[in-house]
């Protein structure tokens, strides 16, 4: 092993302590370093998460709005056929009432002439 001997020039020398100092300031600044690393990173995550669940709440929402005109477009042409139906229902009901009171019209009508005619032979005797 090489002695080291002070070679009388122990201004470039540091003593035990002050390189000890040093060593430790060092590791507190790298300390630091890392949390504030930590932290960006940190913050960077947070930011990130929060665009991605933006992103994500508007897909979402499209997709309902999609569903929400899909589902409104299905409803709507259901109830125009229903509508339909109903309408052709009625107006079936409807011809056969018209019928039916044509014919009991006429009849009446019949009825009533007879007995308008009874009324009046009645009255000439």
């Amino acid at each position: 092993m090489v002695d080291k001997k002070p070679n009388g020039n122990q201004s470039e020398e540091r003593p035990a302590s002050e390189v000890l100092l040093k060593v430790k300031e060092a590791e507190a600044r790298a300390r630091q370093k890392i949390e504030e690393a930590r932290q960006k990173t940190s913050a960077e995550l947070i930011r990130q998460a929060t665009e991605e669940a933006s992103k994500l709440a508007e897909k979402i929402l499209a997709e309902a709005r999609s569903q929400t005109v899909r589902i409104k477009t299905e409803a709507r042409q259901q109830a125009e056929n229903e509508a339909r139906a109903i309408k052709e229902k009625t107006e079936e009901e409807k011809k056969k009432l018209l019928e039916t009171a044509s014919a009991n019209f006429n009849q009446a009508v019949e009825k009533t002439t007879e007995r308008l005619l009874e009324i009046i032979k009645e009255r000439q005797f």
